[in-house]
């Protein structure tokens, strides 16, 4: 089925596959670069899909049917916490699930979003449409708190940095981190100044965030911010595309970054995948026409399930 149209369209119509998965067969620039490694799981409507590093193929893990996926974040190393919207009972809401990647099987948690794990903990956050929760499965109950209270279905970010520590904030409004053992919240005002949390990636060997600004000339540039404001040094990458970082791979010492713009010719809007890669200070395209969305999960091998 990998990176085989024909076996993907035995599961759903060629119309889906050109909608969902447009580079189901990869796509890597033709000059030569050191082969990535691992894959990265994202969703596209009601799949669970996989992307192939190595050679950008793609595959269908698993179909939820009349749910589509909004997001998708891990939950140690086994599981995949997925954020879903669809109808249960006869009521469009969105949903927390877990997939189970060796088994296949969905085990559903409460109704809410942008759910995440603290690393390595089985401590959940997430935003039930008014406010952000903090829970934890009990002797088989779930023991929940209340962290912030906001507007009734803002646009919310949550990023966990560490097993007891992670940020949160409404769109357009400062920045917070809360701190799990301590049970408070304290505000980030000078990292708010420098960085916009819905387009950052944590890299937690930094102990930085990777955030995207747009200078007073209208182009871009991508600071590493320390969690004080303070700001490191710019990633080299073009200032006139619009990149958003979307994952750290650190056994590679590589980013993943996402491009979007709109085609000159027909206003459609194209998706492109881009890395970084440290150990050479370059950057290029590896795929053109993908769309993995706003979350990816990274594994770096591919080898150990789904054979």
């Amino acid at each position: 089925m990998k990176g085989n149209v024909t076996g993907f369209v035995q599961r759903c119509t060629r119309a889906a596959v050109c909608l969902l998965l447009p580079g189901l067969v990869g796509g890597c620039q033709s000059e030569r670069h050191e082969e990535l490694r691992g894959s990265l799981y994202f969703g596209a409507g009601p799949y669970l899909a996989r992307l192939d590093l190595r050679d950008g193929s793609t595959s269908v893990v698993t179909n939820l049917g009349d749910a589509e996926i909004r997001g998708i974040s891990p939950q140690l190393d086994e599981r995949l916490l997925l954020t879903v919207f669809g109808s249960v009972n006869r009521q469009d809401v969105h949903r927390l699930i877990l997939y189970d990647k060796e088994t296949r099987q969905t085990l559903g948690l409460v109704t809410g979003r942008h759910g995440r794990y603290l690393p390595g903990t089985k401590i959940l956050v997430y935003d039930d449409g008014g406010s952000i929760r903090v829970a934890e499965k009990i002797r088989g109950s779930w023991e929940k708190s209340v962290i912030a209270e906001h507007r009734y279905n803002a646009s919310m970010k949550i990023l966990p940095i560490s097993a007891k520590r992670f940020l949160y904030a409404e769109s357009g409004q400062p920045i917070y981190a809360f701190d799990n053992i301590a049970k408070r919240s304290i505000e980030l005002a000078a990292l708010s100044e420098r960085c916009d949390l819905a387009a950052a990636l944590w890299i937690p060997e930094r102990g930085q965030l990777l955030c995207r600004t747009r200078r007073s000339d209208g182009l871009f540039e991508y600071p590493f911010v320390a969690l004080d404001g303070g700001v490191r040094e710019l990633l080299a990458v073009p200032g006139k595309r619009s990149f958003r970082p979307i994952a750290w791979l650190p056994d590679q010492d590589t980013i993943v970054l996402t491009e979007r713009w709109r085609s000159a010719l027909s206003d459609r809007q194209k998706h492109a995948v881009w890395v970084y890669r440290f150990d050479a200070g370059d950057h290029y395209r590896l795929l053109d026409d993908q769309h993995l969305g706003d979350s990816v999960v990274y594994e770096p091998n591919q080898a150990a399930s789904h054979p």
